[in-house]
């Protein structure tokens, strides 16, 4: 049984609940891009449930932001592991809109694309220099493939809400000129 099918039996049966974000949902919405991590976005609300769940599986924190954490893999064949979390006001809404996904042959649950997008804007807005462009890719791609429409106004509300306006900028220059 791989990681991914093994955590998601326990995080059930713990009755944890998670969407799965990073690149695996990016992967899912049609930009295919490579990741070295499992990214889970949670409620703050079960964080002492996943502290102890991924110490059951021999995973070390080595960040502790609060908000995010970032675990190393107990051995060279696991995936390290990020946790994003949230309040469960914020949790819970993206959760109940969330969608079904397949991912390595596992039933597991994602954003909405939208969802993602927002995850992803206020990534960008809050970011280090060396995550900014893989992030910023992840937006207009996904954008993009998913012939969403930058000038919509849900589109542009996302990032007004989540963003900022010289990245809406950037994102609708860029896809404008290819």
């Amino acid at each position: 049984m791989s990681f991914f099918s093994a955590i998601h039996e326990e995080a059930r049966t713990r009755r944890l609940r998670f969407l799965t974000i990073g690149g695996l949902a990016v992967n899912h919405f049609g930009f295919s891009r490579e990741t070295a991590d499992l990214d889970f976005f949670i409620s703050q609300d079960d964080r002492e449930g996943w502290l102890k769940t991924l110490s059951d599986f021999g995973y070390a924190s080595y960040h502790d932001g609060g908000n995010f954490i970032q675990y190393a893999a107990p051995d060279q064949n696991a995936w390290p592991v990020d946790l994003m979390l949230v309040q469960e006001k914020t949790f819970a809404p993206i959760f109940a809109a969330s969608l079904e996904a397949d991912i390595f042959g596992v039933k597991t649950r994602v954003p909405m694309l939208e969802h993602l997008i927002a995850l992803k804007l206020h990534a960008l807005k809050n970011t280090r220099m060396r995550r900014f462009l893989k992030d910023f890719l992840d937006v207009e791609n996904l954008i993009q493939i998913n012939r969403l429409d930058i000038k919509s106004q849900k589109i542009r509300g996302l990032f007004d809400k989540y963003g900022t306006k010289d990245l809406y900028e950037k994102v609708s220059r860029s896809l404008t000129s290819s």
